[in-house]
């Protein structure tokens, strides 16, 4: 009878939880991480709106912390949407952490990944947690578990940030610049919210840690890339803010480590400079030759507020800038987009997922039948797949394609450092120079080519790692014991569940017209993840010149897709000009999500962006979306982000 009434009571207290499904009542997601794991996304807590209403596309939602764990297969795309269908049902226990702003380091090898850093929702959810300077989490992609790593001596001196920048070294180190120290990533914080300059190195190998400092000047919401060139790889750092009033974290300056003599350089970077802008995401991808490297950005706030839906890609050696979508006439366009993940799959390709709104007015829910996803060639293929055949009119965002598993420098960009689509890159160095005593042209002068790692525990094949080894225990007898007891809580719980979902709907039917929003969506999951293994390798398929012209092209701009019984037709929607003009204007914008007048942008601080709210439950009334005007107003102050805070300490943080 106890376990009953306490069944009672967590059904009760947990019920609002079990209506917002993860998967169909999904309408938007940010501030999460992702990493891959073979052909595995996995996505990690960040702040969701869930739909209170799964039939309407535009609604009231509800803020929550994302507590599941998601993941999609990115191969699995031969369905309906041609998007990989996502799943909630791996374990993820409440003590396990569900932050903001963290980084996932995959370790391919051992098929683990690692949780590093983030935000608590709250400061009493971080004073609940253990010390996070101690506790490293772990999740097993094979057997879905999470476990403590063990610390080694040198984790004791670790920071806990979040809005840093992470990468990973396929030697199996984690990587981790910069970010915030505050009250709901430490426990036990006291001080004001503070930017670090401390890069960490986690070993995943031997769980040592170290760490190094490129200067003085703390940033934070920036991107680290890894890239295999010189005698032991390299990362680069750009964007983001800092407290240096400066510079204002522009970019066009480029901070590069050379891992193997652990030497920091920074070099000027020309062509089509992107916007300073922070809360971006990124991905790197590099020529068969490794002629040239290319890192592609996509979206963040910019210095002024606006949100960015822009992708640009930085080409190194030679330090130049490409704004490649959706159009080279346009410096900003509507509908941006911060916050997202972005995750190189087939070596070719983005997968861009989620992104928070920085115009409040901006309420639709994000391509929801298909979890927020939106895909993107990164190479030559976007001209081959080019929108009525125009080649001025390329469509980078296009369907996730299977057979389209290497990177082919597109046009765009071996018009100016030369070559062609498989590599044979000219430009060896920046348009200015390389920077007085700067190593960089040695270093890029050499590529690397790690070690094959071996794994330091056993992983099972995909045909026999479903069987453990050692006696099963006897089910019949143990679920003899406990069906009773298990069916009778079900019962209470689908009782108090089917109750709640029926009030919800009286009040909703209530408080809404009977107007008619539109068929459903759903997205269904399936009865149990296959627990004992991971896929362990990838399956390549041959790579084609030209995909399927009906592949979806979903664009992250908020454009709402076509009902699931209809075929899309690949072209891009490319959004309505928000501003136009030359380089040389575009840092004094305004409009809808700008301020008016001249913006002086180099700032000392900015925080990680406020949410509307910060409680786990609060409702928001999503209005219908219409297309923007073509005449813009100044920008009502309520729309603005909130960006400033009190000013933290300053100085380095060794």
């Amino acid at each position: 009878m106890k376990i009953l009434l306490l069944g009672v009571i967590v059904a009760i207290t947990t019920a609002d939880r079990i209506v917002k499904d993860p998967i169909k009542d999904f309408c938007r997601r940010h501030l999460h991480q992702t990493c891959i794991v073979d052909s595995k996304l996995y996505i990690d807590g960040g702040m969701v709106y869930y739909s209170d209403d799964v039939n309407s596309w535009d609604n009231k939602t509800t803020l929550m912390q994302n507590t599941d764990l998601i993941w999609e297969d990115v191969n699995d795309t031969d369905n309906s949407q041609g998007f990989p269908v996502q799943y909630a049902n791996l374990s993820k226990g409440s003590e396990i952490p569900s932050v903001s702003g963290g980084v996932l380091w995959p370790d391919t090898v051992n098929k683990y990944f690692y949780l590093f850093g983030g935000e608590y929702e709250t400061i009493d959810a971080a004073k609940g947690k253990d010390s996070q300077g101690i506790d490293l989490w772990k999740y097993d992609t094979i057997y879905n578990n999470w476990t403590k790593t063990k610390p080694h001596s040198t984790q004791n001196k670790v920071k806990w940030p979040a809005f840093g920048a992470g990468a990973v070294h396929e030697n199996g180190w984690g990587y981790y610049y910069g970010g915030y120290l505050t009250n709901r990533s430490t426990s036990g914080w006291t001080g004001e919210r503070q930017m670090l300059n401390t890069l960490w190195k986690y070993d995943m190998n031997s769980t040592i840690w170290s760490d190094s400092v490129i200067d003085k000047t703390a940033r934070a919401e920036g991107t680290l890339q890894y890239i295999p060139a010189s005698a032991g790889g390299m990362l680069v750092y750009f964007g983001g803010v800092d407290t240096n009033p400066s510079s204002g974290a522009i970019s066009h300056e480029i901070r590069v480590y050379d891992i193997a003599d652990d030497r920091w350089y920074v070099q000027t970077a020309g062509g089509q400079i992107p916007l300073p802008r922070r809360g971006f995401c990124a991905g790197a991808v590099w020529a068969k030759d490794r002629s040239s490297y290319n890192i592609y950005i996509f979206g963040g706030i910019s210095a002024n507020g606006a949100g960015l839906g822009d992708i640009h890609v930085l080409s190194l050696p030679s330090f130049q800038w490409f704004l490649v979508a959706p159009n080279p006439n346009l410096d900003i366009f509507t509908k941006g987009k911060a916050w997202s993940s972005c995750n190189v799959i087939h070596n070719s390709q983005f997968m861009v997922i989620g992104g928070y709104y920085v115009n409040q007015t901006q309420t639709e829910c994000d391509l929801k039948i298909i979890g927020g996803q939106h895909a993107a060639f990164l190479g030559q293929e976007s001209v081959e797949n080019a929108v009525g055949g125009n080649v001025s009119n390329p469509a980078w965002w296009h369907g996730p394609m299977n057979n389209v598993t290497r990177y082919r420098v597109p046009d765009s960009l071996t018009k100016v450092i030369g070559g062609n689509n498989e590599g044979g890159a000219t430009a060896k160095s920046p348009p200015a120079g390389w920077k007085t005593n700067s190593q960089l042209s040695v270093y890029f002068g050499a590529t690397y080519s790690a070690k094959v790692r071996t794994a330091t525990r056993e992983i099972p094949s995909a045909t026999n790692s479903s069987s453990g080894s050692g006696h099963k225990p006897n089910v019949g007898a143990i679920a003899g014991g406990a069906v009773g007891g298990v069916v009778v809580l079900l019962v209470v719980i689908a009782l108090v569940v089917f109750c709640l979902r029926s009030r919800r709907r009286r009040r909703d039917a209530q408080a809404q017209n009977a107007e008619s929003v539109g068929p459903a969506h759903h997205l269904h999951r399936p009865e149990m993840a296959r627990k004992s293994v991971a896929s362990v390798s990838v399956s390549q398929g041959t790579t084609l010149n030209s995909p399927h012209p009906q592949s979806p092209s979903w664009s992250p701009h908020g454009s709402t897709p076509p009902p699931a019984a209809q075929v899309w037709n690949g072209a891009m929607p490319i959004p309505d000009p928000y501003y136009r003009g030359s380089s040389s204007t575009q840092h004094h914008m305004s409009g809808e999500w700008g301020q008016l007048g001249q913006h002086v942008y180099p700032q000392t601080y900015y925080p990680p962006p406020s949410d509307p709210c910060q409680s786990p439950k609060r409702q928001y009334m999503h209005a219908q979306s219409v297309e923007m005007p073509s005449v813009r107003s100044p920008p009502i102050v309520a729309e603005m982000p909130i960006m400033k805070s009190p000013v933290p300490l300053r100085g380095p943080q060794q």
